[in-house]
């Protein structure tokens, strides 16, 4: 049996993302003295999912874990005078499919899922209704089936994560970043317990207790027989004229779980618009090599894969197609690592004593910021609920059967893409 965790052993947070940097505050928060923050970017780390202008913040999910977390979390978000005060919008959203679509399953079970908890659920709306209420979504979306709930809306997601981490640094927390904190492999003594870390300019740092909260590139670092698959996320954003934040400014988030995601602008009049047909990156050299991220600091000449922008200016067309063919002034591949039955994976090593998990985001975990840590820290103290830790286990070989997949596109892995890698300038 592990030992106990005491409020004075040394612990290291590999990763300074959602998980890690959420982590690392509720530890400092429960007392935890000497708690040591390891990622290559100051933060909000330049190469963690979490690190973005916005990200959805919704209660709408089939299974009830995740749509009571979520409630949670929005109460922290809404707080006037909490952590996070100025940066959740409640705008509402659109969530669509098309008709017999196999992802209005994951809608309908939502709905059923929120009326069981007395939850607001969203309710079915016509592209006319769209059309008439928000006249900026002119276009025909065809064969859409669209629903609205109007307690969905976004957060500043970049603000808040730098905030958090502030508030850690300010409770005690210490951060190592640059090649100092660029983790490149675990230590294990010959017995297999976890010692520390190796990092990119050679130095170790040791400790009682590690976690891994790598996010994508935690499969870089440590084996993790299958479970964690890199996804590509591909993100563009619209710079909109005065006039167009005007009559754009009123509108909800649309998350079209097969066509594309679009947020209302922010104060600046940027609008971002995300694909969710994702990518994955594996080695075409190596069969069977695990998908890993290519992040574009490392890339500077990476581009957005051409299928994944055709797919996504089709879509913005049927939706506003005054937008559909405007240049991206910035975009980005934001990476995450997807479990494959998207429960996360928050668990105690099953063969390393002193190391634990925090990874497997799975495309919705940043909503979670304000709250994740308390029940990443209640697993470390092994206080976790047993049903949700049955959820969140370390499972290799696990056979899902049938997953409610919100986002069913095939993937597309970017080295079958013609032509991709090329050093062409970045749209």
């Amino acid at each position: 049996m592990a030992p106990k965790l005491d409020r004075s052993n040394s612990i290291l947070i590999v990763g300074g993302g959602t998980f890690g940097t959420s982590t690392a505050f509720h530890l400092a928060d429960r007392g935890y003295k000497n708690v040591m923050v390891l990622d290559r970017f100051p933060p909000p780390s330049e190469i963690a999912a979490g690190n973005d202008i916005n990200k959805v913040i919704r209660a709408d999910y089939p299974e009830p874990l995740y749509a009571n977390l979520a409630t949670e979390s929005v109460e922290q978000w809404r707080d006037p005078n909490g952590l996070y005060a100025g940066l959740y919008h409640r705008t509402g959203w659109l969530l669509a499919a098309p008709e017999n679509g196999s992802s209005l399953s994951f809608i309908q079970r939502s709905i059923e899922t929120a009326r069981d908890r007395g939850h607001p659920a969203a309710r079915p709306i016509n592209p006319d209704a769209i059309r008439q209420i928000w006249p900026a979504y002119c276009g025909p979306m065809e064969g859409w089936e669209v629903f609205h709930n109007s307690s969905g809306g976004w957060a500043d997601a970049r603000t808040a994560l730098k905030r958090m981490a502030d508030a850690a640094i300010a409770k005690g927390v210490k951060y190592l970043c640059g090649d100092a904190g660029f983790v490149k492999e675990l230590l294990f003594d010959d017995a297999g317990n976890c010692l520390g870390t190796k990092s990119a300019d050679g130095s170790t740092n040791l400790a009682d207790h590690v976690i891994l909260a790598a996010g994508a590139a935690a499969g870089s670092i440590l084996e993790l027989e299958g479970q964690l698959v890199a996804k590509g996320h591909t993100v563009g954003h619209i710079q909109l004229s005065p006039e167009e934040i005007e009559k754009y400014k009123n509108v909800p988030i649309i998350d079209h779980f097969e066509g594309g995601i679009m947020f209302p602008p922010q104060a600046d009049g940027i609008i971002k618009i995300g694909a969710v047909q994702f990518v994955t990156n594996r080695d075409p050299k190596r069969k069977g090599s695990p998908s890993l991220p290519r992040y574009r600091c490392d890339h500077p000449h990476d581009t957005v894969p051409k299928p994944v922008e055709d797919r996504i200016r089709a879509w913005v067309r049927q939706l506003t197609p005054e937008l559909a063919e405007r240049l991206w002034f910035e975009t980005r591949i934001c990476w995450d690592a997807d479990m494959p039955d998207f429960n996360f994976l928050i668990d105690k090593h099953h063969a390393h004593q002193g190391l634990s998990l925090a990874v497997g985001g799975s495309a919705h975990g940043f909503k979670f910021l304000p709250v994740i840590g308390k029940y990443i820290v209640d697993m470390l103290e092994g206080k976790l609920d047993a049903q949700i830790q049955q959820k969140w286990r370390w499972r290799p070989g696990l056979k899902v059967g049938h997953v409610q997949d919100p986002h069913p596109l095939p993937l597309i892995d970017l080295n079958d893409v013609p032509g991709w890698g090329a050093e062409t300038a970045k749209l």
